[in-house]
């Protein structure tokens, strides 16, 4: 094995190599690991292009390429390539190595100098002690071919006609020769088609019909000289009353947005003066007043059908585009309009207006004791828009599908959706909406009165929802009212406390207060975290979950007596921010008089050099680290922690910890990350030609769903563990990503183009739409609940555009003076901005800016090195400058902080609250 080997003296003064080192490989000795868990500790560090031998007294791992490491830490004795003299497990002087005779590997073996050869040994092949038996072979997916589009329309309501059937009659041929005359009068033709004026009437009419006539034809040459006066007139709605209540760009197959404010048309303001001035205003005034004569007549006649299908909505809640200037048309049905969308008005007077309101309520109650349900809830909904009454109307006759239906169409408050849905027993869609608006404590508080059992199954569901968030906590206290749901909330409660050392913590609390009786298990743990010298973070959130619980018994009382001297303690150097009144409410529950005398008077101190990042100008000077690491990730993103998950393609993903070591991996393709608010959830996207691929991961019990594949164009990075937003063949969507159906919770589409760019923010998401004659911003607010908030044009001005959550598009400029300095200009608001920026040393070679919530990131390329910046827009300053090698940058902002990283392995993350930054390679 060796050709020789020679006694170890006092010369030899370092066998072995320590601190951080490059490596080229490991010896793993036989008299420490067995054959088995070489082999494991060999495969666990195997990369492609590795070597391994075995040898009599332990195996040796030669890596790929060197790699940097802590020597003490390293899994094995570290070797290093001197030269060409072959592999060295410490740094020998030149006369230990003249010692030696040649080899490829030199140790230090049971106090010898020994040196082997590779010739000598046993290739190792580590695939060979991989057993595969157990593992289920799957057909790989072909990313050539797409899956189906998640059906988009299955929360969208039925009109009225629909819902009741046969029960609305069909139009009249009344209504349509009607509706014919009206267009042939607008294109100046007849009923026949002739020009009108130019025939002759076989029979003289009237002095009343010439009058009649005369005003007629007054009131359509202003209608045609100024088109678009009629506003609805066409439309089957009376008086003019009201369009389709869509939001803008949504189609029937999807769930409409929230609909945005309506001002009045000013145009219409404009030609109402001029009517006034013209007098022709008396002429729309004898219009209208003849039509209200007619439908006033039809009441009193009691033709009520006749009447309703003819009557003007009032009391109308939705907003007005301003005067109508054409008399109503009669109804084609008794139709009940979807939406609460914007029309315009009719004034007639307030004794008008009140007559009209008496009229209907009598026609409601006359309906009402005849039996006519259907024809009664067109009154009260369309007519006097009081669409709750009409929804509580269905309800008190048990007609819960048709309520649900028409909820659904107007676009209620989720919480009654919810109700409607669940009592018509379609509970599938009740939960989809409730998955949408995270409506479930509302719907549930409207079940438990007098509807014990739909509220029990949709509590379930509501827990379900809460832990597919990674919120088990959450999910225990959502379930934990319902006796037979108690079983589950136990295994939830499992979950959370092998999910990370804080919401472990935190599940000590719960369980104090649900499962007293099982606290004595975790007394080790619980010592643990009143060990002052332990991590604080976990503590601190134990710390603060005790000080909100709402009652008291003898677990809480003990375990709030337990670790409030060492909270106490962590405060006293800094090491927490709990309050004094929490303090307050900690002593108060721990119920001790003892522990009360010991505790001094809280003089809880100031923290020291704490600086928040983006609150102070020039906060921040970093440095990112010189050497890369060994692996390139596509995306990281932080756990808490100190972990974080890094996607390295179709490698997988893995987590590391603050070192920079992997600590788990997930044999999934990860190329970008899209992370849950609880940080226990993660999506997975790998783009498969023009699909990509999504799995789920759950990081806390390690466990991987194929949510299947779709095209997208751009998506969210980050999620609340369900509704997730995407676009996706030209549809802005929101999709349910805790299940394999993907779901559509919401969508709109018909946009007037392709989306071309597109930022998800926390409370806020902007897309740009290239339109067939210009670009137009859409942005919507997602919470509490999704509502479009505008839809503007972007004018062409020269100026770069970026989205940005607080400003929609900003027009910003980067430019390079003479002098080498880089000018940043933008517009904030109404006011312009300028700032001066350091460059990089060198000539600058590229720049750009990355939005951020609360600012944005500008980075400059020099020839070797770039500088990056974090700017306050609102203030014009630089909150941050960090110097970086030059290498392709990517950022990633988290709830606490924002991530920097590089295709070369170095991470950056910086704590938004204290500025601090850690900086590490991923090994």
């Amino acid at each position: 094995m060796t050709d020789r080997t020679t006694p170890a003296d006092a010369t030899v003064r370092h066998p072995v190599w320590r601190g951080r080192q490059t490596v080229d490989g490991l010896w793993l000795a036989a008299d420490w690991l067995s054959p088995e868990r070489r082999s494991e500790r060999v495969l666990r560090e195997w990369m492609p292009g590795c070597r391994a031998w075995r040898f009599e007294h332990g195996d040796v791992l030669c890596f790929e390429a060197p790699r940097m490491l802590q020597c003490e830490f390293a899994g094995g004795t570290p070797l290093r390539r001197v030269g060409a003299h072959g592999l060295y497990a410490g740094p020998l002087t030149k006369e230990e190595r003249a010692a030696l005779a040649a080899g490829d590997v030199h140790l230090v073996i049971g106090g010898q100098l020994q040196s082997l050869h590779f010739a000598k040994a046993q290739t190792l092949d580590p695939s060979l002690v991989i057993d595969i038996d157990d593992y289920a072979l799957h057909d790989t997916y072909d990313g050539r071919r797409s899956l189906a589009l998640p059906k988009a329309g299955r929360l969208t309501g039925k009109p009225l006609r629909e819902v009741l059937g046969d029960k609305i009659p069909p139009p009249s041929q009344e209504r349509e020769a009607f509706l014919r005359d009206a267009a042939a009068r607008g294109a100046g033709k007849d009923a026949d088609g002739k020009p009108i004026g130019l025939g002759l009437s076989s029979a003289k009419p009237s002095l009343r019909e010439r009058a009649v006539g005369a005003r007629d034809r007054m009131a359509d040459w202003l209608l045609q000289r100024f088109p678009g006066l009629s506003g609805d007139a066409s439309s089957g709605r009376g008086g003019g009353a009201a369009t389709s209540g869509r939001g803008a760009g949504t189609d029937g197959g999807s769930v409409r947005p929230r609909n945005r404010a309506i001002v009045p048309q000013r145009w219409r303001d404009m030609l109402v003066r001029f009517a006034i001035a013209s007098r022709a205003s008396r002429l729309i005034g004898m219009r209208h007043g003849a039509y209200l004569r007619r439908l006033m007549e039809q009441f009193d006649r009691g033709d009520l059908i006749e009447a309703l299908r003819n009557a003007l909505p009032i009391d109308g809640s939705g907003d007005s585009l301003g005067q109508a200037f054409s008399a109503p048309g009669r109804r084609d049905s008794l139709r009940l309009s979807q939406g609460n969308g914007a029309a315009t008005s009719i004034d007639f007077g307030d004794s008008a207006r009140d007559r009209l309101r008496k009229l209907y309520r009598n026609a409601f109650e006359q309906l009402d004791r005849q039996g006519k349900i259907d024809e009664a809830v067109f009154v009260l909904a369309e007519l006097l828009s009081a669409r709750n009454e009409a929804l509580d109307y269905l309800v008190k006759h048990e007609r819960f599908a048709q309520a649900a239906e028409l909820a659904l169409s107007w676009d209620m408050a989720p919480d009654l959706i919810i109700r409607l849905l669940m009592l018509a027993g379609d509970r599938e869609r009740a939960v989809l909406v409730a998955r949408r608006d995270n409506a479930f404590a509302a719907a549930v508080a409207l079940l438990e009165n007098g509807h014990p059992q739909q509220a029990r199954q949709l509590r379930g569901e509501w827990g379900q929802a809460l832990a597919e968030q990674g919120l088990w906590l959450a999910a225990v206290d959502a379930v934990w009212p319902d006796p037979q749901a108690r079983e589950q909330a136990g295994r939830w409660l499992l979950a959370a406390e092998a999910a990370g050392a804080e919401l472990s913590a935190r599940a000590l609390v719960q369980r104090a207060s649900l499962l007293p009786d099982t606290v004595q298990h975790y007394a080790e743990r619980i010592a643990r975290l009143a060990d002052p010298t332990s991590p604080a973070a976990p503590r601190e959130a134990l710390g603060r979950d005790l000080a909100e619980v709402k009652q008291s018994n003898p677990a809480l009382r003990a375990l709030a007596a337990q670790v409030l001297p060492a909270l106490a303690a962590d405060r006293a150097v800094c090491a927490n921010d709990i309050e004094r009144a929490q303090f307050e409410r900690l002593r108060k529950l721990a119920d001790d008089p003892w522990l009360s005398a010991d505790l001094p008077e809280w003089s809880l101190p100031t923290p020291q050099g704490r600086r928040r990042l983006w609150e102070t100008a020039g906060a921040l000077s970093a440095s990112a680290p010189d050497s890369p690491g060994l692996q390139s990730p596509h995306d990281v993103a932080a756990l808490g922690d100190g972990r974080y998950l890094v996607a390295l393609g179709e490698a997988g993903a893995a987590v590391v910890d603050r070192s920079g070591r992997r600590v788990r991996s997930y044999a999934v393709p990860a190329y970008r990350f899209v992370m849950s608010h609880s940080g226990q959830i993660a999506l997975a996207i790998a783009q498969r030609d023009s699909v990509s691929r999504i799995a789920r991961l759950d990081l806390a019990h390690h466990e991987i769903t194929d949510l299947g594949a779709m095209p997208l164009q751009f998506f969210a990075d980050r999620f609340d563990g369900i509704a997730w937003s995407v676009v996706s063949g030209e549809r802005i969507m929101v999709v349910d990503a805790a299940r394999a159906s993907l779901d559509v919770l919401w969508s709109v589409g018909d946009l007037g183009g392709p989306v071309v760019a597109a930022e998800f923010f926390p409370i806020e998401e902007s897309f740009l739409v290239h339109g067939d004659r210009e670009q137009v911003l859409w942005r919507y607010r997602n919470a509490p609940q999704r509502r479009l908030l505008s839809r503007d044009p972007i004018l062409e001005d020269g100026r770069f555009r970026q989205l940005h959550p607080a400003m929609g598009a900003l027009p910003l400029q980067l430019t390079q003076d003479d002098d080498g300095g880089v000018r940043f200009a933008y517009t904030w608001g109404t006011r312009d901005f300028q700032m001066r920026l350091s460059p990089p040393p060198g000539e600058l070679s590229g720049h750009g800016v990355i939005p951020l919530t609360q600012g944005c990131l500008v980075w400059l390329r020099g020839e070797r090195a770039m500088r990056l910046h974090l700017v306050r827009l609102s203030h014009a300053d630089v909150a941050a400058s960090i110097d970086w090698p030059s290498a392709a940058l990517r950022t990633r902002e988290y709830e606490g902080g924002v991530l920097l990283f590089d295709h070369q392995g170095r991470v950056m993350d910086i704590a938004s609250e204290t500025s601090k930054v850690r900086v590490f390679a991923l090994l």
